[in-house]
């Protein structure tokens, strides 16, 4: 007869990385997918990405880059917190009920391909359509120019609704200035 020989806080610590374990999967694998994609010139190829259901498995397309002076955002819906995919519904809100223009009717695993806005400040919920019932508010955000940003809405079921946001391209640029210093022989 075998025993349990494994420490109670060891096996206490295994279940809470296993409750994270499958978000963090799949961050990485988005980040992995991101990173492994080329980049597509939005502007120079008139080119949008679509929106559209993400197939099981299936990889999203990766980040466009911006026009000069704009900047990106798409939505993932990953929250499954009604057993009927038609009742995951949402709408992303403006904070005076105003649906964002290419964000709503969204349900579980849908993107809403990239939406084009100009740099500013966006504070916006999640919703159920028509944007009644307020589900999630959004922390708010700051776009720069060229930034590519994608949002995804994540729990439901045995997780609490939340946000995290997936920075696909920064629109902050900055330089590293490394002056030469010597010393001259006098």
């Amino acid at each position: 007869m075998q025993r349990n020989t494994q420490n109670p806080a060891t096996k206490k610590d295994s279940y809470h990385l296993g409750r994270f374990a499958y978000p963090l999967l799949f961050l990485l694998l988005l980040a992995l997918s991101t990173a492994s994609g080329s980049w597509v010139d939005a502007a120079g190829l008139d080119e949008t990405v679509p929106g559209g259901t993400i197939s099981p498995g299936g990889t999203l397309p990766a980040p466009l880059t911006p026009a000069p002076g704009l900047a990106l955002v798409r939505v993932l819906h990953l929250a499954p917190f009604n057993s009927l995919i038609a009742n995951t519904a949402v709408d992303i809100c403006t904070q005076a009920n105003a649906p964002v223009v290419g964000l709503t009717g969204l349900v579980y695993l849908e993107q809403s391909g990239y939406l084009t806005l100009t740099p500013g400040v966006y504070d916006w919920k999640v919703s159920t359509p028509g944007c009644g019932t307020v589900v999630l508010d959004l922390p708010a955000f700051t776009l720069q120019p060229g930034t590519v940003l994608t949002l995804l809405i994540v729990g439901g079921g045995n997780q609490p609704l939340s946000s995290v946001v997936v920075v696909d391209r920064s629109g902050v640029q900055s330089t590293l200035y490394l002056p030469i210093i010597g010393r001259s022989k006098n």
